[in-house]
């Protein structure tokens, strides 16, 4: 804030008994105060979008790992039942089948 806008503020609230250097202190202390502020809420915003994407990615892992878990037993039971021969391990079939005896 300038001398000129200092002086008018003082004019418009009757403060033109105070010293210009005095308002300016007002006026650093009240900014200093206002940035803290949003200093502080900025962290906290921050934080809660920080918790929001914790969430949201534990959420699609234990999604992913159900998925693919779900979809390995279906496939251990599809070589089982189809491809493993007899005494055969599914393991050993899975081997096998891909050429990794």
């Amino acid at each position: 804030m300038n001398s000129k806008q200092m002086e008018l503020m003082a004019q418009e609230h009757d403060m033109s008994g105070l010293d210009t250097q005095v308002l300016e202190q007002m006026a650093d202390t009240a900014t200093e105060g206002a940035v803290s502020s949003y200093k502080k809420i900025e962290q906290a915003v921050v934080g809660g979008y920080k918790k929001i994407e914790d969430g949201v990615v534990g959420g699609y892992k234990k999604i992913e790992n159900g998925a693919v878990e779900g979809f390995n037993k279906v496939v251990d039971k599809c070589v089982e039942k189809l491809f493993a021969k007899e005494g055969e391990s599914v393991e050993e079939a899975k081997a096998r089948l891909s050429g990794k005896e």
